[in-house]
């Protein structure tokens, strides 16, 4: 093994909870979550032979298997189902009853914004969220890293005027 390279298994324990979470975000149910997550390190493991640490990031090749995995479901499920599941999604049940009706529908008039959002705008959002830095971003969308701060802040002006134009 390269000295430069972490084991394994202390990737997967560093990154599972963020790869989860990414995913999650993306599919917005735990059963898809938990299959797409399974088969990303799944894929890492049978790649790990390949991973060279001073060509990008553990975080930016676990990310990247995570968004082709993750597109490939949708590939696999059609993106309509992406939408309605992104719009579904809900955020933890609270123990105020109105509070949490009224948080609901906040949450998907928001997740509707997003879904009006170019999908590159999507990922930068997600991606950026799950604790990635710019540089990652960029790598794992093929561009620059001033190109992904520039898409990331572009997306969240985007959501901004539509909130403010039409109220969440």
């Amino acid at each position: 093994m390269l000295p430069d390279r972490p084991p394994f298994e202390d990737m997967y324990r560093e990154f599972l909870g963020r790869i989860y979470a990414y995913v999650r975000s993306q599919v917005g149910t735990s059963a898809d979550a938990e299959d797409i997550t399974a088969q990303v390190f799944m894929n890492a493991y049978q790649a790990y032979g390949r991973f060279e640490a001073r060509n990008t990031t553990p975080a930016a090749w676990l990310f990247r298997i995570a968004r082709n995995a993750t597109l490939d479901h949708f590939r696999a499920h059609g993106r309509r189902e992406r939408l309605r599941r992104t719009i579904e999604h809900q955020p933890q049940v609270e123990e105020d009853p109105a509070g949490e009706a009224e948080d609901r529908i906040r949450y998907r008039a928001l997740m509707a914004k997003v879904a009006q959002l170019s999908e590159r705008q999507r990922d930068a959002i997600s991606l950026r969220h799950s604790g990635l830095s710019f540089d990652e971003v960029g790598k794992l969308m093929d561009c620059s890293e001033d190109a992904a701060k520039m898409l990331y802040h572009r997306a969240l002006r985007a959501l901004k005027d539509a909130v403010q134009r039409e109220g969440v």
